[in-house]
Order: C-alpha cells, then sequence, then structure tokens
C-alpha cells in the first residue's frame, strides 16, 4: 500500500518520468529490468483515476436513490426527496441593509450612491448558509491522436481537453473539492453530496458563483429547480471579462484604462445599466473593434441578473467571487498539467486531477485501505471565508 501510494500520488505532484526517476531512486532500483517506468506510472494513475470515478458516481446514484431522487438527480419520490430538504432561505433584514447603504452612500455624489428600490438580489445571513458553491472548468492542451501528415494544413485551434471543478464550503468554512469530466456529472454529484450531508436540510441560502457561461448556469438552474437558491456572477470573472473584451474593443491603452475604470466603478455598485450606457456612448474614434464591444455589452446584459452590488455585498461581509475555484483549479489541474510542452488525453487529464482531488480531500488513506471515500469534509481542513 505503502508503494501504490509514492507511485500514484507522486505524479500529482511532479511529471511522470521526474516520479519515476525518484522512486527508482529511493528503492534503489539500478537494473534497467526492475525499473518502474514513466509509462506504467501513467498507466496506473489512469486506471486508478477512472476506478474513483466510477465508485463516486455510483456512491452518488446510491445516496439519490434513497433519498427519492432519481440517478440523474431528478425527484423520483416527492415525499421522500422533500423530507429532508428545507426550503427556506434566510436573509439580512432590511434595516441591517438599509444602515449599511447608508454609511456606504456617505459622501458619494448622487449618480454613484446605491438605491435599495433598484436592488434586484437579497443578502443571505451569513451565518446561515446551507452552502456556498464555485464551479468552473478549466482546460489544458489535448494530446493528439497522431502525427501531423506530410502538405496537410495546420489546425487553426489547439483541441483542448476539460476537467470541470467544484470547491464546496459550508458555514463552518470547511471545504470539500470535485472534478469529473463534464458539467452534467458534477450536477449529481454536488446534488448527492449537499444531500449525504444534510446540508439542504438546514435553513439558509445555497448561493453557486460562476463565470456567467450559460451551460453552466442553465445545468445548475435545471438541476436545482425544486430548490431555493441563487447565482451570482463573480467579480473575478466580471473584471478580466471586461479587461479582455476592452482590450481588444478600445484603441490606446490610456483610452481603455480610462473607459475600464469608469466601468468597472458602475458594476462594483450593480449599476448594469449604467455601465451599458458608458460603452453604448464611446465616440467612434475610440473604438477600433465594435464586435468585441458589442459582446461585452450583450455578456453584461445576459447576464445583469446575475451581477450584484458588490460593494454593499462586501461591506456586509459577503462572499465576492469564486476566487477559492480559481484556487482550487490551479491546485487540481493548472500546476501540474498546465507546461511548456504538455499534453493530455481526456481520460488521463481527469484521473489525475481524480487523485488530486482525493489527497487534497484527505480521503486518499481510507481510498487505498478501503476502496472507500468518506464524501464528506475532512475534519482538520477549515479555511478563512474569502472575500
Amino acid at each position: 500500500m505503502c508503494f501504490r501510494e509514492v507511485v500514484l500520488f507522486s505524479a500529482c505532484d511532479a511529471s511522470f518520468r521526474k516520479s519515476a526517476s525518484e522512486i527508482n531512486r529511493v528503492w534503489w532500483r539500478q537494473e534497467k529490468t526492475d525499473q518502474v517506468q514513466s509509462r506504467t506510472i501513467a498507466n496506473v494513475v489512469e486506471r486508478e483515476g477512472e476506478q474513483i470515478q466510477a465508485h463516486l458516481h455510483r456512491h452518488s446514484e446510491h445516496i439519490l436513490q434513497d433519498h427519492g431522487f432519481t440517478t440523474d438527480g431528478s425527484v423520483a419520490d416527492s415525499n421522500k426527496a422533500f423530507a429532508a430538504i428545507t426550503k427556506e432561505d434566510v436573509t439580512l433584514s432590511r434595516e441591517v441593509v438599509c444602515q449599511t447603504i447608508e454609511e456606504l452612500n456617505r459622501g458619494q455624489e448622487e449618480e454613484k450612491r446605491i438605491d435599495i428600490s433598484e436592488l434586484h438580489e437579497t443578502f443571505e445571513d451569513p451565518s446561515a448558509v446551507k452552502a456556498n458553491i464555485s464551479i468552473d472548468d478549466v482546460c489544458c492542451k489535448k494530446q493528439k491522436a497522431s502525427g501531423r501528415k506530410k502538405g496537410s494544413p495546420p489546425k487553426e485551434k489547439r483541441e483542448m481537453v476539460y476537467n470541470t471543478v467544484a470547491h464546496i464550503q459550508n458555514k463552518a468554512s470547511k471545504t470539500y473539492t470535485l472534478n469529473t469530466s463534464n458539467i452534467a456529472q458534477m450536477m449529481t454529484i454536488i446534488l448527492a453530496f449537499l444531500v449525504s450531508n444534510e446540508l439542504l436540510s438546514k435553513s439558509g441560502s445555497l448561493v453557486f458563483f460562476t463565470d456567467g457561461a450559460r451551460d453552466l448556469r442553465s445545468a445548475i438552474q435545471d438541476m436545482f429547480s425544486f430548490l431555493s437558491f441563487k447565482i451570482l456572477l463573480d467579480w473575478y470573472h466580471l473584471e478580466k471579462k471586461c479587461k479582455d473584451l476592452l482590450s481588444m474593443a478600445i484603441s490606446g491603452k490610456q483610452v481603455k484604462n480610462q473607459i475600464l475604470a469608469e466601468l468597472l466603478t458602475w458594476l462594483w455598485l450593480g449599476k448594469v445599466e449604467r455601465a451599458i450606457k458608458l460603452l453604448q456612448e464611446l465616440s467612434q474614434e475610440s473604438i477600433k473593434n465594435h464586435k468585441e464591444l458589442k459582446n461585452l455589452i450583450t455578456y453584461l446584459d445576459r447576464n445583469s441578473n446575475y451581477i450584484p452590488c458588490y460593494a454593499l455585498r462586501k461591506k456586509l461581509g459577503l462572499r465576492l467571487s469564486s476566487n477559492p475555484v480559481e484556487k482550487a483549479n490551479d491546485l487540481v489541474v493548472s500546476n501540474r498539467q498546465k507546461h511548456n510542452g504538455m499534453s493530455w488525453s481526456a481520460d488521463g487529464s481527469t484521473s489525475l486531477a481524480t487523485l488530486t482531488c482525493l489527497r487534497r480531500n484527505d480521503e486518499h488513506m481510507q481510498w487505498l485501505r478501503r476502496r472507500d471515500i468518506h464524501f464528506t469534509f475532512p475534519e482538520h481542513k477549515q479555511v478563512k471565508p474569502a472575500a
């Protein structure tokens, strides 16, 4: 078991070649016939990752069926399913919100003051949260099936393989990280995790943080339609999207930075209509790409219902972004799989990310010893709530 642990989890930190070299050095395997090969480690990692994913899916299906759901997350037995679910949402009082707004409005010019009648969102009580869930896709280069034939035209765009990563945090700030190869699988596993850990039985808010992708938002809405929940566009992705599209749409770095600063000011206050108006009224001389500018306007308009007043949320001590899942993306996928010259098969990438998640959740010894997963928050793992 010790040898399996070293072989499997050393590959989560270093390349297969480096892992093989280290293992052979530690175990004094100097003869070529006795040495562990990098290809062997890659095969073992892929096989083990597939077994973990298969176990996780079976475990999730059993949990859902035991609680009145179908294996795909639909409600099969409403009495049984809703017996373990509390739909009650717990929000901050209007008095608290109004008092905070007054504090933020002091010294502000009239146009930039926050008006509670213009706010479309509610503000969850941070002491009564079912879970904060951040979900994101992370990609890396796809391994070529074969070499390019002589004389064939080069591909316009490099193919990618994707992992869907989710970061679940309860009100006690304990965390659990999941990964799958696609969004649909992730939704059923998240539902099973929430049900098995009795997070849905508690009064409070269920909050999802996303990057604004339509397929992800639709998957959340379809899976959790029987619940009260909210979806927020996290500030990190919103800011990044504005920077990227304005860089392509506006000519001149100085002009672009001025427009970006004003745009982010309106978005920070949750004034999406005012932000869109700013973009629509830009002078023609400052625009170099009308298509990218239109894309940004469309993006803001499409996500307007999911853009909160970030300034007010920060003042209230509520979470603003999906930074935890961005960090999880780095730890689970990017730090290991995104290096020059690296490319991956879909199964290989998902399997390696699965092993990394297993270790992050402190589930690896349970799996090695009993071929089982606790599927619950690690007792010792607790982080400070993210802003």
